[in-house]
């Protein structure tokens, strides 16, 4: 794999200097920034740092949150805003996961912003690093670093009713004050990671896909990786390279198809540089593709089944026992999991040294993973790439919202939604990126997210010419929302398609998808429709 080391000198220099640069970008006192604990009173105590005050909070600085802080940054007239950031550097889900073979199974040409297309990208789908070069080059050269705190890590968000405003904590004990609060922290960061008996037993090293120890060699040991989902079918062929045995559990197969991978000619991208309206014209092409083939996954489930005998095809063509072709072979419908791309899975699981067991671990001993039969399977270092979990990207931060209520308290009681994926009653000023019902899984999620911050822009420009202090999406709203949600989701692949996934929720909604196309996602967020929030003055 790439060396995933990419050098950043301003990235850098923003760590050491983003609460200064910080507050010049917004506008606060310079004074109150640079206060800290060890100020004096005339008694000689201790005095907490000054708030910062700014008219918006961005938290997180992945690919949402920094698409929010270009919007923001162009918008008219202009907003103050400070995203923080806990990690010591920008780049969210291509800033952490560093496994090897970690790539993009979406276009690279549609998985870039619109306002920031590159002609330089090497292949149809690029790899981590690339990716994070890119999104590190796009916030330097918009200038938005001197608004990052770095190494800020937030532990809590209350809105305060009599003065329309958020207080927003952080670890370090420093305060922000904003109107408005963006919760850009991704559904991608927080591990789902197994509990397992015997853990404490285990001799062997222990890690998250998305945590890689880059520190341990792989090469001549014993792996066993637990889970087959995106991540999962990139590292097993990296692993079976390295490993003298592999072990793979799998709960549920994948339908995997092949990845139509090439590199990018030269001539191209000199077209595309001389030329930027070709590019516009290719990344069109992609993003229409791919949106007809959506049809198949959110109106028309009957259309994927052309794709089931593609997969069965591979299947039949690289794996060569016939046990492990049924191991295989998923008896849910095509599409109704994530699909998968991969050219080397298959042709790896069918290498003599890699074992496919099906279903989960059950426990640990000192040297071995136990499968469900109680078969010991040796295993000097175990990966778990069991993907993330949702909630949990917002649950740990406290979020408090009208009359004392909690984000994480709500979402317990009405099942993880939000209002065009976007608000949730009780939260004023509160806005959410790719939260709940604002995204989709048959194509890039950048799609959606420029629709949200550019409609976070509308939200607070609507807030700012009804001369009212804040706005809030009525329940009723938000309850209209959700049955009509429910409605398109029943007739999607994802409802028929005969499988469980982590796209099902327990809200009325019945999913955490936004079950219809981009298009029409933008379509319904071009406005705000005022009928359905209520602003206060």
């Amino acid at each position: 794999m790439t060396d995933t080391t990419v050098t950043d000198t301003a990235a850098t220099s923003a760590t050491v200097t983003s609460a200064t640069a910080a507050a010049d970008a917004t506008g606060t006192d310079t004074t109150a920034m640079g206060a800290t604990a060890t100020d004096t009173t005339a008694t000689g105590g201790a005095t907490p740092p000054a708030p910062i005050r700014t008219d918006a909070v961005i938290i997180g600085a992945g690919m949402s949150g920094l698409c929010q802080a270009v919007e923001f940054s162009r918008s008219r007239p202009k907003l103050t805003f400070v995203v923080l950031e806990k990690a010591d550097g920008l780049g969210g889900t291509w800033r952490d996961n560093t496994y090897p073979g970690a790539s993009c199974d979406v276009e690279s040409h549609l998985y870039s912003y619109s306002f920031e297309r590159n002609p330089g990208w090497s292949s149809t789908y690029a790899k981590q690093p690339e990716i994070l070069a890119y999104l590190r080059r796009m916030a330097a050269r918009r200038g938005l670093l001197p608004h990052i705190r770095f190494g800020t890590d937030v532990t809590g968000a209350r809105w305060e009713p009599a003065a329309s405003r958020w207080t927003v904590t952080t670890a370090d004990g420093t305060t922000y004050v904003s109107r408005f609060l963006i919760l850009g922290v991704g559904g991608l960061h927080t591990p789902r990671t197994p509990v397992l008996p015997g853990a404490d037993e285990f001799g062997g090293e222990v890690w998250h896909s998305s945590s890689w120890n880059h520190d341990v060699d792989l090469t001549g040991k014993h792996v066993t990786v637990v889970g087959v989902g995106a991540s999962g079918i990139q590292i097993i062929p990296e692993l079976a390279k390295r490993a003298a045995g592999l072990t793979v559990f799998q709960r549920t197969p994948a339908w995997v198809l092949p990845k139509l991978d090439t590199p990018h000619p030269t001539w191209r991208k000199r077209l595309f540089r001389a030329l930027p309206w070709a590019q516009a014209v290719h990344r069109l092409r992609v993003y229409v593709a791919r949106e007809k083939r959506g049809i198949g996954f959110h109106h028309r489930p009957d259309a994927l089944r052309v794709a089931e005998d593609v997969v069965h095809a591979q299947i039949t063509k690289h794996i060569e026992d016939p046990a492990l072709r049924e191991t295989l072979t998923p008896s849910y419908r095509f599409g109704c999991k994530r699909v998968l791309l991969s050219n080397d899975y298959y042709p790896a699981l069918n290498a003599p040294h890699v074992q496919v067991v099906p279903g989960g671990p059950a426990a640990l001993r000192p040297q071995a993973v136990v499968d469900e039969t109680g078969t010991d399977h040796k295993t000097d270092v175990l990966i778990h790439a069991t993907g993330f979990d949702l909630a949990g990207s917002f649950n740990r931060i406290r979020v408090e919202g009208t009359d004392g209520r909690l984000l994480e308290e709500t979402w317990h009681r009405t099942g993880m939604t939000a209002y065009n994926g976007v608000t949730v009653s009780g939260f004023p000023n509160m806005f959410l990126l790719l939260g709940p019902n604002g995204f989709v899984p048959y194509t890039g999620v950048v799609q959606n997210i420029e629709t949200q911050a550019r409609h976070v822009v509308t939200a607070i420009r609507a807030v700012r010419s009804s001369r009212a202090r804040s706005l809030e999406v009525r329940p009723s709203a938000e309850r209209a929302f959700r049955t009509a949600i429910r409605k398109r989701y029943d007739r999607t692949v994802w409802a028929t398609g005969g499988c469980t996934s982590w796209y099902e929720s327990n809200s009325a909604a019945g999913t955490v998808l936004w079950p219809d196309s981009t298009w029409a996602y933008r379509w319904r967020l071009r406005r705000v429709r005022r009928g359905d929030y209520v602003f206060r003055r």
